[in-house]
């Protein structure tokens, strides 16, 4: 680490040694994370801040939580949990990068968190593993993975406690909207398809990857908060123990048919109504995913307090994607996007906001989404829909 040129930095309310990024730029400037000798990305801010939030927001209600983040680079998100989390006992971060756990040391004793942070220097799933073999089991784990989190979900299903929670990224976004269709379907057992409604879908079929490996365990899912920044997806779920619960949570995973050509999709839940479609070269089947909400209103609705409570979590870009999310809260699955309308009817595309108000007038719900700027919900038939475009576009 004595060679390796150095930065402190401040993020939330405590401070971090991290790589110099001067000396990881790209040709056009910008800072590489994965050039680093040990991985620390700045563009996932919110995600660290908002996950600082929910973990607040989780934790108010339970004995102080044990802390698990498996894939910890510097640290900085448990040794943020430490310092900015009210109810915890212990956390434990993990790199099995050499370098990294070095960094780790040197960010606990800058912050003064030994008495409650240790550092592991293990593969994630063997310290897991390991933790549950001496009876140590935790309320919560965080799996940040550089791609797709699928191979630690077994074992943090194993190691977490009934009712505890797990925080799950994926990265390899191409992977869950459909670009590489083999790869999602090897990983996450699902199908994905190349639909403008792409980034919802890539949130839906992760959570059902995970439904599917928690029910294997006789655990159903509770989520309650999930979405889509700029090129990951997040997940917050809890799990309950049981075959019921399992197969609760397996009756809320589905299928949706898109017609390429007329933009049109539904979903389905039984896997008989799909001998129902069609014999059109234009429809195709993409799942199965989950139907559900991605987000729980009473839990969106805590974490929010919890945000707007403290000022260093109260800027625009986070508060906006809680507002969008609440906005989203018990609308249909997936979205429309007006500029792929716009192809298919071949009109100019008028502004979205006038597209929703005209929804909204002939007395259905339309909202923006919060995945895309030029995505939205709505409960309107896809006819009314079309209508109110060629109407705007006229």
């Amino acid at each position: 680490m004595e060679k390796i040129p150095i930065q402190v930095i401040q993020e939330g309310l405590v401070k971090l040694i991290v790589p110099d990024f001067s000396k990881y730029l790209r040709e056009n400037g910008v800072y590489e994370p994965t050039w680093a000798p040990v991985f620390y990305n700045p563009q996932m801010k919110l995600n660290r801040d908002l996950s600082v939030a929910v973990v607040e927001a989780f934790s108010k209600s339970r004995k102080p939580v044990l802390i698990a983040d498996i894939l910890a680079g510097t640290g900085v998100r448990g040794i943020r949990f430490a310092v900015e989390i009210n109810n915890i006992s212990k956390v434990y971060i993990n790199d099995k990068n050499p370098i990294a756990y070095e960094f780790m040391v040197k960010n606990i004793e800058l912050n003064n968190v030994k008495n409650r942070v240790e550092a592991e220097n293990l593969d994630a799933n063997l310290m897991l593993r390991y933790h549950k073999f001496a009876g140590e089991i935790f309320d919560y784990i965080d799996i940040d993975p550089f791609g797709s989190p699928i191979e630690f979900i077994d074992s943090a299903l194993a190691s977490i406690k009934i009712g505890g929670m797990l925080g799950i990224t994926a990265t390899d976004t191409a992977v869950l909207e459909g670009k590489h269709a083999n790869a999602c379907i090897r990983k996450y057992f699902s199908k994905p398809v190349k639909a403008y409604f792409s980034k919802e879908l890539a949130i839906r079929i992760m959570l059902a990857s995970i439904v599917l490996r928690a029910a294997s365990q006789e655990l159903g899912v509770d989520v309650k908060l999930s979405y889509y920044d700029k090129y990951y997806v997040r997940a917050y779920i809890v799990l309950m123990k049981g075959a019921r619960k399992a197969d609760e949570s397996l009756k809320k995973l589905g299928y949706v048919v898109f017609n390429k050509r007329s933009g049109e999709y539904f979903i389905v839940k039984d896997l008989s109504e799909l001998f129902n479609i069609p014999h059109d070269k234009h429809y195709v089947i993409a799942g199965p995913i989950w139907c559900g909400n991605i987000c729980e209103k009473e839990f969106l609705s805590k974490v929010s307090k919890v945000v707007m409570e403290r000022e260093y979590l109260r800027y625009k870009e986070l508060t906006k994607l809680l507002q969008m999310l609440n906005a989203e809260l018990n609308m249909p699955p997936l979205y429309y996007n007006v500029d792929m309308l716009g192809k298919i009817l071949k009109k100019p595309t008028p502004p979205l906001n006038s597209l929703i108000e005209c929804l909204v007038s002939n007395g259905y719900k339309a909202v923006r989404v919060h995945c895309d700027p030029k995505g939205f919900k709505t409960d309107a038939p896809l006819e009314v829909v079309y209508e109110c475009f060629r109407r705007l576009s006229s």
